[in-house]
């Protein structure tokens, strides 16, 4: 079932109190609106009755969608540099609900199901959409790395990531680099899906990056870029 949990938050502009349904968990499969507020950019937002601020909660939830076999354990954005310690919590928790300490149909379940941890909205969304269109999201993360070895320029800084958000009508994939702070975009581009192939297709010069990519529920490619204090 999904969770929810009625709290006050303060907004973060006038620091009035705001009343909002806070979720713990998310099954999108009773509760594909849910899933539809992530992609529209609704979920976990409210408008502050006082000065008409519309804000966005940082998430700290589990998702759960047996029917495109996602796990997610979701965290705010700016818990990333923990993400080895939170790692091996979120694996610990899936494995009691649908790992290898399971059992019956919840163990049969988690069979079917890609666990992964994420950190902000922004990724959350990324890993729905990669699932939606296809696309492994390991192969996804090395192409974010061979946009950023390619790249003579980057706005890379404190905060900016490199997220996947769109697919165009002739199949273009679709990357912003954003703000996750607010999920401001500072610069669009369009790699053509026949890149995602060619990376996905190669299995030795890409393996190596692959190997460490997957060897846990956090992919994503800052996991070769930030070294996840505990």
């Amino acid at each position: 079932m999904s969770l929810f949990k009625q709290q006050v938050i303060a907004c973060p502009a006038c620091g009035k109190p705001v009343d909002f349904n806070v979720a713990y968990s998310v099954n999108a499969d009773r509760r594909p609106d849910l899933r539809d507020a992530v992609f529209d950019g609704s979920f976990q937002r409210q408008t502050c009755g006082a000065c008409q601020e519309n804000f966005s909660l940082a998430p700290e939830l589990n998702y759960l969608d047996t029917g495109r076999g996602q796990w997610l354990a979701i965290h705010p954005a700016d818990a990333i540099d923990a993400w080895k310690a939170i790692e091996a919590q979120d694996l610990a928790v899936f494995n009691r609900s649908y790992g290898d300490r399971a059992v019956g149909v919840a163990r049969e379940l988690g069979a079917g199901l890609k666990a992964r941890v994420v950190f902000g909205l922004a990724a959350f969304r990324e890993k729905l959409l990669a699932a939606e269109e296809g696309l492994d999201d390991v192969d996804l993360e090395l192409l974010k790395m061979a946009i950023v070895r390619k790249s003579p320029e980057l706005p890379m800084g404190p905060g900016v990531e490199l997220r996947f958000v769109e697919v165009t009508v002739d199949q273009s994939l679709v990357f912003a680099w954003l703000d996750a702070d607010n999920e401001q975009v500072i610069e669009m581009l369009q790699i053509s899906r026949q890149s995602y192939r060619e990376i996905a297709d190669d299995r030795s010069d890409w393996q190596p990056l692959r190997d460490q990519l997957s060897a846990g529920l956090f992919v994503d490619m800052r996991r070769l870029l930030t070294g996840g204090a505990a």
